[in-house]
This record gives structure tokens, sequence and C-alpha cells, in this order.
């Protein structure tokens, strides 16, 4: 005989299972219209070695919408097996699916911080050597429709399969690739060549490394504002005008050279504008600058989306960063690997995203000095030094794994965590 109590368990799960069921086909989106429509949009930024497939996937679990590969180099992916290989891993499940809210309002700059742009106008006035021309070209507008991204079957569902709200829209996630060149030619080859992978491109305009500065990348780029736009200009005539192309770039010291490059930009057709608070010289030690991040983002006045980066480490630096730059999305590198889960609204890496990520890193065979780096800074903020110094020191994912077992964390069995990922191992059910 079956007990009340079974029968009404098995009710409840084939409800539940009728309600997965019944989900809504995700919408696909430009990242240019996640921007502009959705009220909360979170972006992992490209991270050098460090934002590759198993991380971007982990994320993804984690209220984090939109993702970035590593900069990759153009000249080398173009012409290069190897490079493309060893640069670009993608998945078929890594993008997200996300319930989403659309903006109420579109995002603008607190009023307390408007008496801080006018100060920065006023110490920052033209002078006899000013570099700008008297007016700039108008800017290119782009409707940005087009993704040559081939989508294939996947398994990834949203945290719930009920909306939190009437007005929630079901959406899924996008993948940026990110990359650096010298030249348009070479970026246009090259991204045609990652089009079919991925939902548009950045540029790089803002690495502060000095071998990157000596290749004529990076920040190399924040002072030749035509170089940068003839690049924009070269992928959109050989991708398409609808295909998206944004840029990232950092602050300038002179403000000036900031707004030049910003609406040469514009006027060349980007999709939408990331920008870093710090200037080429600022050590990540240095505080990020919101009142030169809001200058920048008020110098595009609106005609496409922006996003900001810098010193993002928990949910409240993210509301700080939106409410005091007037930003439609904001980003996260740092914070997001000290804890992958900043976004949901944890402070620290909680136990069940470490367990993810062990199970990510060996199903997609990541190697294991990226693992292991992973690991540690995720597990920094739960070790003491002497964990810490004993954690370093292991040298193979077998070990890593034996010794995240001794301290109580279970990879194989079935796991209750706040979303949902159908690949083997995760379940609400």
């Amino acid at each position: 005989m079956i007990s009340p109590e079974t029968s009404a368990a098995a009710d409840m799960a084939e409800d539940t299972a009728a309600a997965w069921a019944d989900l809504p086909t995700p919408e696909r989106l430009p990242v240019r219209t996640m921007l502009e429509e959705f009220e909360t949009v979170n972006v992992l930024a490209p991270l050098v070695r460090c934002s590759k497939l198993p991380f971007r996937h982990l994320v993804s679990l984690y209220e984090t919408h939109i993702t970035h590969t590593p900069m990759i180099l153009a000249e080398e992916f173009s012409r290069s097996q190897q490079a493309r290989v060893s640069d670009l891993s993608t998945s078929s499940d890594e993008r997200g699916v996300f319930w989403m809210e659309p903006r109420r309002h579109p995002p603008r700059v607190e009023p307390g911080a408007l008496g801080a742009l006018e100060a920065l106008r006023i110490s920052d006035e033209r002078d006899a050597d000013d570099p700008r021309p008297p007016s700039y070209p108008p800017p290119t507008t782009v409707r940005v429709t087009k993704t040559l991204h081939d989508t294939r079957p996947t398994s990834r569902l949203p945290p719930t399969p009920t909306p939190p709200t009437q007005n929630s829209r079901l959406v899924r996630g996008a993948l940026l690739a990110q990359m650096a060149s010298p030249n348009g030619p070479s970026l246009a080859d090259a991204a045609e060549l990652i089009a079919p992978h991925i939902d548009g491109l950045d540029i790089n305009c803002g690495c502060p490394q000095r071998w990157a500065y000596a290749e004529g990348i990076g920040c190399a780029l924040l002072r030749k504002p035509e170089l940068v736009a003839d690049m924009v200009r070269c992928v959109h005539d050989r991708m398409g005008w609808e295909w998206p192309v944004s840029i990232k770039i950092r602050v300038d010291p002179d403000l000036r050279r900031t707004e030049q490059l910003v609406r040469t930009a514009l006027a060349a057709g980007v999709s939408h504008i990331t920008v870093h608070g710090r200037t080429r010289h600022q050590a990540s030690t240095d505080p990020v600058s919101l009142d030169k991040l809001a200058f920048a983002v008020e110098c595009v006045r609106g005609e496409v989306p922006t996003v900001a980066n810098g010193d993002l480490w928990d949910l409240e630096d993210a509301h700080k960063m939106r409410r005091e730059c007037g930003v439609h999305g904001v980003m996260a590198a740092r914070g997001l690997l000290a804890n992958p889960a900043l976004f949901a609204g944890y402070d620290r890496t909680p136990v069940h995203a470490v367990e993810n990520f062990v199970n990510l890193g060996l199903d997609y065979g990541f190697i294991f000095s990226l693992f292991h780096r992973h690991l540690a800074y995720m597990l920094e903020s739960h070790f003491v030094k002497p964990e810490k110094t004993y954690f370093n020191a292991l040298s193979s994912s077998v070990q890593v794994v034996e010794y995240l077992q001794t301290r109580g964390l279970d990879f194989g069995a079935r796991r209750k965590v706040p979303m949902w990922d159908a690949r083997r191992g995760y379940s609400l059910l």
C-alpha cells in the first residue's frame, strides 16, 4: 500500500516536472539589446588565462549573464591553428538561462554625482594644445540584430520553473570574444573565423601590461582613436553592420582624450562601450574613480549601452556603481575569481560553487595549473595560512580532489543548490 506521504510526494514531483516542461523557449538577444532592455545585467570580464570555458560555465550558474573569453591575439588566432585550439573552447551548455526583469527607467547618474562631474569639467578646461577637433562626427546608427553563432541543443534551464514576477522574461546568456590587434585587417580575419562560436566581438583597448603596449595593442590604442575607429569599421565591413562590435577602454588622465576616443568610436558604429575606472598607469591596488567613470559614460550620451568595470567585490559595489555611474551593466574580474557566486548574493564562495567547479573542470579537462589556481582563489577566504600553504603545494588534480574530500566536499552525490544545471550531478530535484 502506498502511504499518503508517498503519494503526495509523487504528485509534487509530477507538478514540478510539468512546470519545467512548460517553460517558454529562452530568448536569444544581442548583447546590446540585453543591456538596453533589462534592469540588472552582470558581466564577467575577460581575464588573462582565467575566463576559460569551465570558469565561464561556473559563473553562468550564479547570475552572470554575459561572459568573455580571455584576451585573444587576433593576428596569432587568424594564422595559427594551434593558437585557435589553445585560445578558444566553447560548449553548447556554457551560456546560462535566466529570468530577467525588464528595465523600468533608463539608467542615469545619481544626482549627487553630478556636482563631481561638473568639477571634473572645470578642472580639465581646454587649453591651446587641446587635441580634440572642434566637433565630432555624428554617431553611426547600427541596429545590432545579427549573430552568426549556431545554437546547438542545450540542457540549461533557469533557476526556477516559474518567473519571479509577471514581467520576467526568459533569456539565454551571451558569450563575447575579446580580441587585441594593432590593425583592422587582422582583427577582421580573426572575427570571421571566430564568429560562428560567439555572440559578438570586443576590442581590447585597455590592457595595461608593458608587452601589450609595446605591441601596439591594449592601452596603446587609448590615444589612437582613428585607429580604433578603423578597426571597428573593418570588422563591420567584413561581418556586416548588424554584427556586434564593442570596445573596452580605460579612463585617460586627460579626460579630453577619453571623450575623443568615445565619440570617435561611436561614429564608427560600436555596439556598446565598457569603461574601466583606472588609468593605464594606475595599479590594481589604487581605487577606481567613479567620477571619471561617470564622465566617460556621460560622453556616450546614451547613444549605446555602457558597462562599468573596476573594484567590484560584492553586490553593494555593483549597486553603487550603477547608481553613481548611470551604466546599463556592471563587470567584475577579481571579485568573481574570489567569489564566482558574487552576483547571486553570496559574500564569499559557497561550498556548492567549489563542488560545481571541480566537476566542470574535470568534465571539460581543464589543465591542472589553471584548475588549481582557480580553486586557490575561491578557497582563500576559507583557509587559514597553513592550509593555504599545504593546498598550494598540491601537484595534481587527484591530490586536490582527495584533499577537498577530507574537508567534507562531496563531488559525486546529487546536490540541492540554488540554481539549475542539467549537466550530470546538478539538480534541484
